[in-house]
């Protein structure tokens, strides 16, 4: 049995679907599709970990904080390069708030992730015995 909690290579996929996501939703079509792919990140490392549900959270919850700090970093610097840098510290609550949705969205994602790869195996074990 692998004991190991934290999965590093679909934490990894899921940071590139984040990212992925992030550059052709909101830098390229002008489309936020930012949550969601939070939480289909978060559901692809859930069901990949092949673990309990403390392991999919623990998962989901590292991979919302390296994406969302990745996210909010790249966004901090396409405002200095539109010329909003100022601004950036009066929405420093804003970017606080943002990266704590995103860490609760992958938590969630995680979790759901962990549920549905359990009902997978489960019922293709049924499947099997029949």
């Amino acid at each position: 049995m692998n004991t190991e909690i934290i999965k590093r290579n679909p934490l990894i996929i899921g940071i590139c679907i984040i990212l992925a996501m992030y550059v052709i939703g909101d830098v390229i079509s002008g489309v936020s599709l930012l949550l969601p792919s939070f939480l289909f990140a978060g559901i692809v490392v859930g069901f990949m970990v092949n673990g309990n549900i403390k392991t999919g959270a623990i998962n989901g919850v590292i991979l919302g904080l390296i994406s969302s700090i990745l996210v909010n970093a790249i966004l901090i610097a396409m405002m200095f390069l539109e010329g909003y840098g100022n601004y950036v510290t009066i929405l420093f609550l804003f970017y606080i708030i943002n990266i704590v949705i995103e860490i609760v969205v992958c938590t969630v994602g995680g979790v759901l992730g962990t549920f549905i790869q359990t009902e997978t195996v489960e019922n293709v074990k049924e499947e099997d015995s029949s």
